[in-house]
């Protein structure tokens, strides 16, 4: 079976899309400021629920938390993309993990990104976003790795430019546990 040029065309436009929504993720759980700027339009719009106005802003809010937090990890999934022309409608689940340092809980929130995106220059980029919240649950932090013998001195996540996915994939050493 042979692809048509409009097939082949759909399929990398919703690889680009899905790559958009992933270097999403990776900007805002490493705190990568310009990384999370990028996947938007400078026109473009986020409501978040605590923060609406424009997506470059929701990038500057979202480092607000970098001295709060230890970490965040987005998991996103149920990914689908609807394009017609240069817009797409993309719409994905997401469960988001935050340690905070004080008070010392871990927030569960869930919940799925609407998202107009808009292609220009063949470029995709997020237009205007919804984020439609489903669930949240706060739990008291435990931090005990030794229950599944990770040692304190392993390749731990950390921010941007420190974290392991930005050093070297080989040559990097491993660090302390920071908690």
């Amino acid at each position: 079976m042979s692809l048509t040029d409009a097939q082949l065309t759909e399929l990398y436009d919703k690889q680009a899309l899905h790559d958009n929504l992933m270097l999403y993720a990776r900007g805002a759980d490493r705190h990568d400021h310009e990384l999370m700027r990028s996947t938007y339009w400078p026109d473009s719009f986020d409501d978040h629920g605590s923060y609406v106005g424009n997506g470059h802003g929701w990038a500057d809010a979202a480092m607000t938390w970098h001295d709060k937090i230890h970490s965040c990890s987005h998991h996103i999934s149920n990914v689908l993309s609807e394009i017609d022309g240069d817009r797409a409608k993309r719409e994905s689940m997401f469960i988001c993990v935050v340690p905070f340092k004080d008070p010392e809980v871990t927030m569960f929130q869930a919940g799925r990104y609407r998202d107009l995106c808009e292609k220009r220059d063949g470029v995709w980029k997020i237009l205007h976003r919804t984020c439609i919240w489903d669930w949240i649950d706060v739990r008291p932090v435990n931090a005990d790795w030794d229950v599944v013998n990770v040692p304190r001195v392993s390749h731990w996540g950390a921010w941007y430019p420190q974290d392991p996915i930005y050093l070297d994939w080989i040559e990097s050493p491993p660090t302390e546990f920071s908690r």
